[in-house]
């Protein structure tokens, strides 16, 4: 049972683990799953459902009682192959640049609205006080009001290991349906050596 204490804890992180805030945050997480697709099911790409269709065939052999568990193993084999197709697609991409562009404002525009916050603070501010505090500072009117930086943050750098995840997952799959496919096989023939006696 949590008392008051840990509920109020368990609020608070929620409220600091809840995602990205920003709209860069939540425009950049948005992308996440549209790195490389392999998170997305098999069967939503056109024409798989035939390919598993005829390599199940081929796996169950004359035993269709046994097709459904061959579709499985066939499914998770197709998936491994599209991870591997991928892996070497990813081989031959050039490398981007590790950080890229983003626009802020640059200091000439902070200059600015210092300025004018600090005119602000006076009762009996007009055009010209600011025309003059400006040209004290060295402000140019002529300065671009954003400019590009380098982000801070660098890009993930996409090599061969970001798919491991994706094909032990595949590869895991396989082998529990070809075990539960050889289990199904053994199961249903009939014990040999009761006919052998």
């Amino acid at each position: 049972m949590t008392n008051s204490r840990q509920r109020n804890a368990n609020r608070a992180n929620a409220t600091r683990s809840t995602g990205p805030r920003t709209a860069l945050g939540k425009a950049t997480a948005s992308l996440n799953a549209r790195r490389h697709g392999l998170a997305a099911r098999l069967r939503s790409e056109p024409g798989v459902d035939d390919e598993i269709d005829r390599l199940a065939r081929a796996i169950a052999g004359a035993r269709s009682d046994l097709l459904d568990l061959a579709r499985r193993i066939a499914e998770a084999d197709l998936e491994l192959r599209r991870i591997w197709r991928a892996r070497q697609l990813l081989a031959k991409v050039p490398r981007t640049p590790r950080f890229l562009p983003r626009m802020v404002e640059s200091p000439n525009s902070k200059l600015f609205m210092w300025a004018v916050r600090r005119l602000n603070r006076r009762k009996e501010a007009s055009m010209d006080d600011l025309a003059q505090l400006l040209g004290k500072v060295g402000w140019d009117p002529d300065a671009p009001v954003r400019i590009m930086v380098p982000s801070k943050k660098p890009l993930p750098d996409w090599d061969a290991s970001a798919f491991e995840r994706y094909e032990r997952r595949a590869l895991s799959r396989r082998k529990f349906a070809i075990r539960d496919f050889d289990a199904a096989r053994l199961e249903a023939e009939p014990d040999r050596s009761v006919a052998e006696d």
